[in-house]
């Protein structure tokens, strides 16, 4: 096992041979830490303690083995997120929960969140049928649409740049978390960042977070 590894099972089946347990984990490391094109099966072999050939039981190819990945990661952050969220809940209470969802998933899973967010424009063309039905993009567009119907935003335009805004302050925050720029208790940090986008998202309107 690698340092600074995490729980990770959202990345296999429970009746999963340990040898793909582990060389998933070290695929999902390697490939945030070097990135797609550095790592090599090889690589992530030998970091696993399991030969290529193991490896090749169970992914074809690196695209293969990143794609596996990338859809656990990314179904593992938007359904936390999709989960927070309840058409029975005002859209402050729903945007509350939903960035206390994200804070925790950046506690605890940063790498996937950062490898979700680092991929996705070059995975989410050939993402599963399975998936496709749970963009984040979609649920955030959601939520604001609901601050709009409710006066806590003031302009439907707004919304692509409230997204890039919350998403590219959680993804930012998860690239310096993953890589130790950050000492502080992960949970603090994120209960931080949250209030941040909160003030940057009520700023669209007339104080969501009132």
């Amino acid at each position: 096992m690698m340092e600074g590894e995490t729980d990770i099972g959202f990345l296999v089946a429970p009746d999963d041979a340990p040898s793909k347990r582990e060389i998933v984990r070290a695929a999902l490391t390697l490939f945030v830490r070097d990135g797609l094109c550095a790592a090599s099966l090889r690589d992530i072999a030998a970091a696993s303690g399991y030969s290529s050939t193991v490896l090749y039981k169970f992914f074809e190819s690196k695209d293969a083995l990143a794609r596996y990945l990338f859809e656990r990661c990314y179904g593992l952050v938007a359904g936390r997120l999709r989960a927070a969220v309840s058409a029975d809940r005002d859209f402050r209470t729903n945007l509350r929960s939903l960035v206390a969802a994200a804070g925790g998933l950046l506690a605890t899973q940063p790498a996937a969140v950062l490898y979700a967010s680092e991929q996705v424009r070059l995975m989410w063309p050939g993402a599963s049928e399975r998936l496709r039905p749970h963009s984040v993009v979609r649920l955030l567009t959601d939520l604001f649409l609901q601050g709009v119907d409710e006066g806590a935003i003031d302009d439907a335009r707004e919304i692509p740049y409230l997204i890039a805004a919350l998403v590219g302050s959680f993804s930012q925050y998860a690239k310096l978390r993953y890589f130790g720029e950050f000492a502080g208790p992960p949970r603090e940090d994120a209960a931080t960042l949250g209030r941040i986008v909160e003030r940057i998202i009520a700023g669209g309107g007339h104080g969501a977070t009132e």
